[in-house]
């Protein structure tokens, strides 16, 4: 029988990060998967979606750890401080966290990612040779636009002069800082793709408002002709940027891209 079990555990800035495993079924280690949530959001997820993944990946003899980036949910920070460095600061403490936990295979651990998260988790396995997959849902490869999408026109603005901005985020009344902009201009998705270290599958929506499908179909068909380890688009027919209506599908290319 499964089982959860919740962490606190601490980034590089000795800010508290929360974290739950799920525990996948038997006594053997696990290949354990480490989710990583988007701009604004948390280890929940709309619609529970990191939740339920959770419960269909342990069904599935997986283990999984989602947490909180630092300025989300219960972890401590603020949004406005958000930087796509911090992130993987975050998350690099969450690999090492996740190592230690008992029944984790750590020849095994994986990521999986969405929207801002989708970037991080492509450019930590850039960095990190020892991660076992990568599954990216949603990335984006224009992080200015892609702000500017999420918070509207009007916040946005006011982050390009260097303002910190209110915005509605599902109903919730947030602030984010201009921090997040400064490594606009510095990234380059193409370069971080071309520079993973392990098989790289990348789960895209036809009907994305967020980040348009043929952004991301021209980062893959660039990167395909010039990584050595070319990543693999899969699209989903249909599907919108947080995949409501296309979940099973979505669960069902993540996990079978990790197991076989």
């Amino acid at each position: 029988m499964s089982h959860m079990e919740a962490f606190v555990f601490q980034n590089k800035r000795e800010q508290n990060l929360v974290g739950v495993v799920h525990h996948g079924q038997g006594n053997k280690p696990r290949p354990c998967l480490i989710v990583c949530h988007g701009f604004a959001g948390t280890k929940i997820g709309g619609s529970r979606r990191f939740v339920e993944f959770s419960r269909y990946a342990v069904k599935h003899n997986l283990s999984v750890f989602r947490f909180d980036f630092a300025g989300s949910g219960d972890s401590d920070g603020d949004l406005v401080d958000l930087t796509l460095d911090r992130e993987l600061e975050d998350l690099e403490a969450a690999i090492n966290l996740v190592k230690k936990i008992d029944g984790v295979d750590q020849n095994a651990i994986g990521l999986v990612g969405h929207c801002l998260g989708a970037v991080t988790v492509i450019r930590e396995s850039a960095r990190n040779s020892e991660i076992y997959k990568t599954v990216a849902w949603a990335p984006f490869t224009d992080l200015s636009g892609t702000v500017m999408r999420l918070i509207g026109e009007d916040s946005f603005s006011l982050l390009e002069e260097g303002d910190e901005s209110e915005f509605l985020y599902h109903g919730e009344l947030m602030t984010c800082g201009p921090e997040i902009l400064k490594q606009s201009f510095e990234l380059d998705m193409l370069k971080e793709v071309e520079q993973a270290n392990q098989p790289l599958l990348i789960i895209h929506g036809t009907e994305d408002a967020t980040v348009p499908l043929q952004e991301v179909k021209q980062l893959v068909e660039q990167a395909q002709m010039t990584s050595n380890k070319p990543p693999k688009l899969q699209i989903i027919e249909g599907a919108h940027h947080s995949f409501p209506f296309h979940q099973q599908e979505l669960f069902e290319l993540t996990i079978e891209w990790f197991i076989n």
